[in-house]
């Protein structure tokens, strides 16, 4: 039995079992709306009751964690006891987490979200080269950061601000050019920040990685202003040109090391390949894996990839 974590609108995951289907695996999907209790929890083993369904620990053959979580006390909620609840599910679930890493999976719930920064020191751990960057909270550290690079961008530690207006319409805050003129305008303290050289790229790469194989499609963003910073604000009018792409070998084995060293065995990570020294430059990595964009337009079927490591 293959057991899948994700949401409920998690169409990626969807497709997947698409092709479990189509294989005849049987398997189980536990999204954030699914009823999941706990009938017992020995030394031996577990056994849940998934939405009607018994499931024994013994029984599960292999896991893919996508997304979400287990959420063992909702049945049991009272105003007076809400904090007690919430301290036992969360002990009660880490032990969890534990019970499945030691299942056959693909990706796993303590590698759900990786810290950029620690993925900034294992790039200069594996020799994968990244932009120079700095977190800061002072403006005169800042105007010495770009008096150095020259050109540099902020982005997000983690995931990108957003916010809903009066009209209900999303804005979100994406990778953005920072010029000398907003530097000057800042206080001369501010809430620390990311910062990091601007690669000036000849193109940039989407990168998908499955249990050793690299699957890369570029991106030739540069051309449009609208993108040529972050590709993710897109131009629906004038798409970016695309096609699939190679990486060399002697990157694979640094990626690859580099991935293993966090215990990733699927995850998806951006790259640009400058224009000016012509190198490759790590940029980003999704410990999740987002695949569909690469997938389709590369005709590399993804979704049968995965549900044939499943």
């Amino acid at each position: 039995m293959i057991l899948i974590f994700s949401i409920d609108d998690d169409y990626s995951t969807s497709r997947v079992i698409n092709w479990l289907i189509y294989l005849k695996k049987e398997f189980i999907r536990i999204n954030e709306s699914t009823s999941v209790k706990l009938i017992s929890l020995k030394d031996q083993g577990f056994s849940l009751n998934i939405d009607g369904k018994i499931l024994k620990s013994n029984e599960i053959s292999k896991i893919w964690y996508r997304r979400g979580d287990l959420y063992l006390m909702n049945n049991f909620k009272s105003k007076h006891i809400d904090n007690y609840l919430s301290i036992e599910n969360t002990c009660l679930v880490e032990y969890m987490h534990y019970a499945f890493d030691k299942i056959n999976s693909v990706n796993n719930f303590k590698t759900s979200d990786i810290n950029k920064l620690y993925i900034l020191d294992l790039c200069k751990r594996f020799n994968v080269l990244a932009p120079n960057y700095v977190v800061t909270s002072f403006k005169n550290v800042l105007i010495d950061f770009y008096n150095k690079e020259k050109n540099i961008i902020s982005k997000p530690l983690n995931a990108p601000f957003s916010v809903y207006d009066s009209e209900n319409s999303l804005h979100m805050a994406y990778t953005c050019e920072i010029v000398l003129d907003d530097i000057q305008s800042l206080p001369d303290e501010f809430v620390p920040t990311f910062f990091q050289k601007n690669i000036i790229k000849a193109y940039e790469l989407r990168c998908f990685y499955l249990n050793g194989s690299f699957y890369a499609m570029a991106i030739f963003s540069q051309n449009n202003n609208k993108t040529k910073v972050d590709f993710r604000n897109y131009d629906n009018s004038k798409p970016n040109r695309i096609t699939p792409y190679e990486l060399p070998k002697s990157y694979k084995r640094k990626i690859k090391k580099l991935l293993d060293a966090i215990g990733l065995n699927c995850a998806s990570f951006d790259i640009v390949y400058s224009k000016e020294d012509h190198q490759y430059y790590f940029l980003d990595l999704n410990p999740i894996g987002q695949f569909g964009m690469v997938s389709t337009p590369c005709n590399y079927n993804l979704e049968k990839q995965i549900a044939l490591n499943l």
